[in-house]
């Protein structure tokens, strides 16, 4: 347990960054940002294990050329679809998601896998990102084997457990693997990431690389329709759909995941659906909301482009903020839905 309890103690003890609008915010009002500089300067993980960087602008399968926007970075790649940064800040926001939701669902996964995973089988992490859930995983089930695969190198590449290896492959075009390699597949929050044809392509190659009788995790929130938004989510949430549908990408994924999964061949799909808290109650519900709007500061060039006066950083953050209040009184909730489903047994 070694390795990724200090992981997590190092990014555990790194204040949150200010988002990318809070520091135009900040400058605007002359003050000083010495111990952001001072903090990013501290941050030896990022800086030992961040990817090369480039300016170029063309599009790369290496998964190590980037593009630059309003000084945040993005993946140069034309056939990826993600819409949100790569750099060390959303990396950071990843992060924390990640022990948010196993602090609010209490569990890593919802697939009947533990006895397998005990024993020792192969792991896909699809789209594994920083691969905060990969390493957790890795260090939990030394037996059992974890590949990771993104289309970014935003993974650390140095330090890693013994039982966890990563590649660079876009999974909407191919996953590097043979087929039938992995007896367990993990996926989330990639709502973001895929367009309707990507689904389709993904979840062909998630099929064949998946062992006969083996197991598919997705989990994706639903966040068009939540539970108890009054108007003012209600136009963060469609406006984010709106934005979706302009890059042909599925609004509410989340419902339609079963059907996604039968009609690639899938079997024994089942269903968990957890509200989640937004904003109230507890801590869990706290957490979500910092991380939801830490995921909407890093959207807004995206955001701002169905919605003109969002250009403006401050317009936008205290939109968002309004959103939270707004979150907090009526008890809102996001429904997150996790879904398993098998290989045909041969």
């Amino acid at each position: 347990m070694v390795f990724f309890s200090a992981f997590k103690a190092l990014l555990s003890r790194r204040d949150k960054r200010t988002s990318n609008a809070s520091s135009l915010k900040s400058k605007k009002k002359g003050l000083s940002h010495s111990n952001g500089n001072q903090q990013h300067n501290n941050n030896k993980y990022a800086a030992t294990n961040s990817p090369v960087t480039s300016t170029t602008n063309s599009s790369s399968h290496n998964g190590h050329s980037f593009q630059f926007k309003d000084g945040r970075r993005y993946h140069s790649d034309s056939d990826v679809a993600y819409v949100l940064p790569n750099d060390d800040d959303e990396a950071d926001r990843v992060h924390q998601q990640h022990w948010i939701l196993r602090y609010a669902l209490q569990s890593n996964y919802q697939a009947p896998v533990t006895d397998l995973l005990e024993k020792g089988i192969t792991v896909l992490d699809s789209g594994c990102g920083p691969a905060t859930w990969t390493f957790e995983m890795g260090e939990a089930w030394p037996n059992s084997t974890f590949h990771g695969i993104d289309a970014s190198c935003v993974f650390p590449e140095n330090i890693k457990p013994a039982n966890v290896e990563f590649v660079i492959g876009n999974i909407a075009k191919q996953i590097p693997y043979p087929d039938n390699t992995f007896d367990y597949i993990h996926q989330r929050l990639l709502l973001l990431g895929l367009t309707n044809e990507d689904w389709d392509n993904a979840l062909k190659e998630l099929y064949r690389v998946l062992k006969p009788g083996g197991y598919i995790e997705l989990a994706e929130p639903d966040l068009q329709d939540l539970e108890n938004m009054g108007p003012t989510l209600k136009k963060l949430q469609y406006t984010m759909s709106d934005m979706l549908i302009s890059r042909n990408m599925p609004t509410k994924v989340a419902c339609e995941i079963e059907d996604r999964l039968i009609k690639a061949g899938f079997v024994n799909t089942n269903l968990k659906m957890t509200p989640l808290k937004l904003n109230h109650t507890d801590k869990a519900g706290k957490l979500l909301w910092d991380d939801y709007k830490h995921g909407y500061m890093n959207m807004r060039p995206v955001m701002a482009q169905m919605v003109p006066e969002w250009q403006d950083p401050e317009v936008y953050e205290c939109f968002v903020t309004a959103c939270g209040v707004e979150a907090e009184k009526n008890r809102a909730n996001v429904n997150w839905y996790a879904y398993y489903a098998q290989k045909p047994a041969q």
